[in-house]
């Protein structure tokens, strides 16, 4: 495992690919709650909106729009949609660094220098 760390190419360890499929409301509940997951789209699709309940937000999710959430922590779905579209969800499971040896990493943050 430990040769195969030196090649990946991403932060995140785990991916779902999902194509024309609406996903009812949920949580992540491998994910790591620490960790953002990133969700972005492509396609030939009109119409589609992201909702996170529980925070009591809707957004639009147009071609190539990019999400960042805490989806352990976050409720959050894709209503039906019109057309053809495929979804990358980046995100971590601690599963997969307790496997690798690989320590988690921590809160997600911004940090500002000024």
């Amino acid at each position: 495992m430990s040769e195969t760390l030196q090649y990946w190419a991403s932060m995140f360890n785990s991916l779902s690919v999902i194509s024309n499929q609406e996903t009812p409301n949920h949580r992540d509940h491998l994910s790591i709650p620490e960790c953002f997951n990133i969700l972005t789209t492509v396609g030939n699709y009109s119409n589609a909106w992201m909702s996170m309940p529980s925070l009591q937000l809707e957004f639009r999710y147009d071609l190539g729009c990019m999400i960042a959430f805490s989806g352990r922590i976050v409720r959050h779905g894709v209503h039906a949609v019109e057309g053809d579209w495929i979804a990358w969800a980046w995100y971590m499971r601690d599963s997969v660094h307790v496997y690798a040896r690989v320590p988690s990493c921590g809160w997600a943050r911004v940090d500002y220098k000024q």
